[in-house]
């Protein structure tokens, strides 16, 4: 059995917080807020109210990289297989699953008597139709999984075959974030076919919570369905029984930092997963708030790759890269130097026992800005104005690239900031880089290195040949975790060759919740499934 890359789990996640912010009561796990001088109603025990910087694009599971999205169809989607809390693979639709010896072919036994929330029964149709769709739309499977085909045995069992080896196989399958592979009724498939799910009817999964309101801009409702069909085994990471005692959860979405700090103050709000920083210091003295610690993911500044811009040089993005002062700029994302890291290579800290080089690492936040001029003048940047685009809804990234403008102007160049909120700062992002020249961006933790910026197709800094070709080729055939572990310095060596962004730091993020709200937290996400209310 293939074993899945450590991403960032709680327990080797959670940090003390320093300076001013040492007094709050870090390290117990809760969530919900209520006002600091009452506890919630028993009503209101049934109900959770979260406060989020931004609602998704889209609710489809397969096709949406928005973290939001997992956040909130984490509890509604499942797939056939999972991880538990050692991130060893276990089933969760799939009774049972067997690798053939020559890791070609996979046989996935379903579960009987599992249903759809729309009432239907789950079987080899639907896991077929998801798996199939899946594997074209998701931008992590369209290249692991290409040539692979699904097909159905009998009504309770399916097959994956695949061209090649590779550990990358039940390690996606296993991964429940964005685009990921959940499995979906084959009428609401053949409805919408490759075009994302629109419609919150067609939010349709086999999970403890099912979708039942999205008000644009405002807010989206998830309630606890009562016909939900749970494994018997115990409760681990994302594996095992799912109990689901909270009723009701509500993603409010209220993209002012200060409105979300004083809605948890007064208990209009239960809780966050990502609290401002700059409002650590207004919890301190709370007794009814905990707030607690996770490692979220890197910060990276991404270049963009139009032939308008400046950065369509290789020599201009080395310039840039070899001026950057990453500790300025990750004290300003995220308030303390104990709520980050400075990792050179394309991976997380926490991810070091698998995904580690020393790759690019003498030449790491050298912070020349003399070189970076000399390098500049070289690549023929001649004074032009250059675009630094940037999120208003997250903080750590706004803040960031406040100080990327200001250290860009000391490296002389003319550099002016382009804010946005999500929706228009995402479609901006993906769709339009001939209108901005670099991006701050705060991205997830990845699974393994070809879901990172110079690896993904349809992103900026994609520079695609035959040599990139053939490293994709020689990683995604690697058969076992060991063997791609030891490619990873071919991967950075890609990396610090194009430059396709620079990395600035790991940002950890912090939650803040009411300490009557006892809640399931695995991987930087909350497990709805197994929150409750502690009295």
């Amino acid at each position: 059995m293939i074993t899945p890359a450590p991403t960032s789990q709680r327990a080797g996640a959670l940090r003390r917080l320093g300076g001013a912010t040492a007094a709050v009561a870090v390290g117990a796990l809760v969530l919900a807020g209520c006002s600091s001088t009452s506890a919630p109603s028993d009503e209101a025990k049934d109900i959770v109210n979260l406060v989020t910087p931004a609602q998704p694009e889209s609710l489809d599971p397969q096709i949406s990289t928005d973290s939001i999205m997992g956040e909130i169809t984490g509890p509604v989607f499942e797939t056939l297989v999972t991880t538990n809390a050692d991130l060893q693979v276990q089933p969760m639709l799939a009774e049972s699953y067997v690798v053939s010896d020559d890791s070609l072919e996979y046989t996935f036994t379903l579960r009987d008597g599992v249903k759809f929330q729309d009432g239907s029964d789950l079987d080899a149709d639907d896991v077929v139709a998801s798996m199939n769709r899946w594997t074209r739309v998701s931008v992590a499977a369209q290249e692991a999984f290409a040539g692979s085909e699904w097909t159905k045995v009998d009504d309770l069992t399916v097959k994956l075959n695949v061209t090649a080896p590779s550990f990358l196989h039940l390690l996606y399958l296993s991964q429940v974030s964005t685009a990921y592979p959940a499995i979906l009724p084959t009428e609401v498939l053949d409805k919408v076919g490759d075009g994302p799910i629109e419609e919150v009817a067609d939010i349709i999964g086999t999970g403890p919570y099912q979708l039942t309101e999205w008000d644009a801009d405002q807010k989206i409702v998830i309630e606890k369905w009562d016909d939900y069909q749970s494994r018997t085994e115990p409760s681990s990471g994302r594996a095992g029984a799912k109990e689901a005692t909270i009723n009701e959860v509500v993603f409010n979405f209220v993209p002012d930092a200060s409105t979300r700090t004083l809605g948890l103050q007064s208990g209009q709000y239960d809780a966050t997963t990502e609290l401002p920083f700059d409002s650590l210091d207004q919890f301190k003295d709370d007794e009814n708030i905990v707030l607690d610690t996770y490692m979220v993911g890197p910060i990276n500044l991404v270049y963009s790759d139009d032939a308008s811009s400046p950065f369509s040089n290789v020599i201009n993005r080395q310039a840039i890269n070899t001026g950057l002062d990453r500790d300025p700029i990750m004290l300003s994302a995220v308030g303390s130097k104990d709520l980050y890291d400075l990792v050179h290579h394309n991976m997380t800290l926490g991810q070091q026992a698998i995904w580690d080089t020393e790759v690019g690492k003498a030449d790491f936040n050298k912070v020349d800005v003399a070189k970076a001029k000399e390098m500049l003048k070289e690549g023929g940047y001649n004074g032009e104005q250059v675009t630094v685009l940037a999120n208003k809804d997250y903080s750590e990234a706004y803040n960031g690239a406040v100080v990327v403008v200001e250290q860009l102007k000391g490296m002389g160049v003319d550099a002016t900031l382009d804010a946005y909120e999500w929706g228009a700062f995402s479609e901006k992002y993906r769709e339009r880089r001939d209108e901005w020249d670099l991006v701050v961006f705060p991205f997830g933790t990845e699974l393994d290195p070809t879901q990172t910026i110079g690896f993904l197709p349809t992103r900026a800094g994609y520079f695609d040949g035959p040599e990139l070709q053939a490293l994709l080729a020689k990683f995604r055939g690697a058969p076992t975790q060991a063997e791609a572990s030891a490619l990873f310095d071919d991967m950075q060596a890609w990396v610090e060759e194009t430059r396709p962004m620079s990395r600035i730091g790991d940002a950890h993020n912090v939650y803040a919740a009411n300490k009557d709200l006892d809640p399931a937290w695995f991987d930087g996400h909350f497990m709805w499934w197994n929150a409750k209310w502690k009295n």
